[in-house]
């Protein structure tokens, strides 16, 4: 059933709307067993952000109704996770009833009146808990502990981001009122700003925090406007001591938004709260933006993250796969199934967690161990048809990255701006290919196999201790791959 089906079904149409809201033990009880399920199945990530904040409404015709908060969130839902939420009721519920799945505002109003308002329902019970006025107010609930300090591999290329992020946990002032973090999708910008969140939380001292993504703003804005009453926006985002922005590109072009944005990160830091936010781009780059926010952006401090090394990927499985162990004993992966994950991944640690998930899949959760066949299964399924790169394609790389000629990199040339490329395209050729010592000495114009084995060892020593080195040797392994995709392989 499509969105606009669905949708017109619950709302314009009204079919559905005859029903009672069924027994909310019964109800709760199913669903919640049905979202540990979920819990195992979809990543951290997706879990928290879109499926633990559905809703369980009523029964309807023989039907049970799911309701999602808002658009965003039943759209990513249809879009990504429906299927699987289905298939999992379908295990769960005893009586076999249909699950429908379907945006709150789109459901009949005497539906809605009939449930109440569930979200502010889980609020309530938060203040009869203990918890004050303030924290009652907060939607976006806390990290789950997924992703805290504790779960974050800190290395040369996030290092400065976790710096500040400890600085802003810790309560240390900071001279900025505003704060960026920026780096390409899957850096892990989000886990940073979900480990402050928990960390904070954890200590109990008061402060008030809260995490949305810029999509959620838009969202809620966008709703509100549409309805002339934006106040249960402002109250979630402006009484905060640090305010989380996450993935800030989604408003850019949006003018409206971008207004209320401004003003609500201005409320934010004129009542002495701090704002960090994360983007895909630095400031600078950053383009679709008003005057006024353009220079919020450019006066705020900021700090990049960048791709992971290769030593951080591979503690990032070791990680992750642990963390697996914990509920799946048997899922023990040896250093061959570790380096084949870091080697064949050219992506960013959401895409290494990405294999590690299936990996589970493919075991049955538990029912048999992980072996290199099933790796390579799921390897072959996300990434493709593995393809070593050729020896050529490594020094072309290095010649785009700095610059320099192919006769000056199959030089003698002891010059460090032809020597420093050269020696990082024989340790790449080394690391990324099954050649022998001979064979990449051959491709460098050099007849003595040691040069290659001297380059090796020089290049691998630097980088367990030289941020510039690493950084380097990442460029043009990212460069290499760009190649390969043009079709140069």
């Amino acid at each position: 059933m499509g969105r606009q089906e669905e949708s017109g079904n619950w709302g314009r149409e009204g079919k559905k709307a005859e029903g009672k809201v069924i027994d909310k033990h019964q109800g709760l009880a199913i669903w919640n067993a049905v979202l540990d399920d979920a819990r195992q199945i979809a990543s951290p990530d997706d879990y928290n952000k879109w499926i633990k904040d559905l809703r369980f409404v009523a029964e309807v015709n023989n039907s049970v109704l799911i309701a999602a908060r808002d658009q965003l969130t039943f759209d990513r839902i249809s879009g990504n996770h429906r299927p699987m939420l289905k298939r999992v009721w379908r295990k769960t519920d005893p009586k076999g009833r249909a699950l429908e799945i379907a945006c709150w505002k789109d459901i009949p109003a005497e539906t809605r009146e009939l449930a109440g308002d569930l979200w502010s329902a889980e609020q309530e019970a938060k203040r009869a808990i203990g918890n004050d006025a303030d924290e009652a107010a907060e939607v976006t609930a806390p990290s789950d502990g997924s992703m805290t300090f504790e779960t974050l591999i800190v290395g040369d290329t996030n290092k400065c981001a976790v710096r500040l992020a400890e600085r802003l946990v810790e309560g240390t002032m900071l001279r900025a009122d505003v704060a960026l973090i920026y780096g390409r999708q899957g850096t892990g910008k989000t886990h940073i700003l979900r480990a402050i969140e928990f960390a904070i939380a954890a200590r109990a001292d008061g402060r008030r925090v809260t995490y949305m993504t810029a999509e959620e703003f838009m969202t809620a804005f966008v709703d509100g406007a549409r309805e002339g009453d934006t106040r249960n926006l402002k109250a979630q985002v402006r009484d905060n001591d640090l305010l989380l922005i996450d993935d800030l590109q989604w408003i850019a072009g949006k003018k409206k938004t971008d207004e209320a944005f401004f003003a609500n990160i201005r409320s934010v830091t004129k009542s002495g709260g701090r704002v960090l936010l994360t983007a895909d781009e630095a400031p600078g780059d950053l383009k679709g933006f008003s005057q006024r926010m353009r220079g919020e952006l450019l006066g705020a401090a900021t700090a990049e993250v960048g791709l992971p090394d290769q030593e951080m990927r591979r503690e990032i499985v070791r990680l992750h796969a642990a963390l697996i162990r914990k509920d799946q004993p048997n899922f023990e992966l040896s250093e061959e199934m570790i380096d084949r994950i870091v080697a064949t991944v050219r992506g960013p640690g959401r895409e290494l967690c990405g294999v590690l998930w299936s990996l589970q899949t493919e075991t049955g959760y538990g029912d048999v161990e992980p072996d290199m066949d099933m790796l390579v299964t799921v390897l072959r399924r996300q990434q493709g048809e593995y393809q070593a790169p050729t020896l050529d394609n490594i020094k072309r790389a290095a010649m785009r990255i700095f610059d320099i000629s192919k006769p000056e990199i199959e030089s003698a040339k002891k010059a460090r701006q032809v020597c420093h490329p050269r020696q990082i395209a024989m340790y790449l050729c080394r690391e990324m290919t099954d050649k022998s010592l001979p064979q990449i000495a051959r491709a460098f114009a050099k007849k003595d196999h040691t040069t290659v084995l001297h380059a090796w060892r020089k290049i691998r020593k630097a980088m367990q201790t030289d941020a510039d080195m690493v950084r380097d040797v990442e460029r043009v392994r990212e460069m290499v791959f760009e190649i390969q995709s043009e079709g140069n392989g």
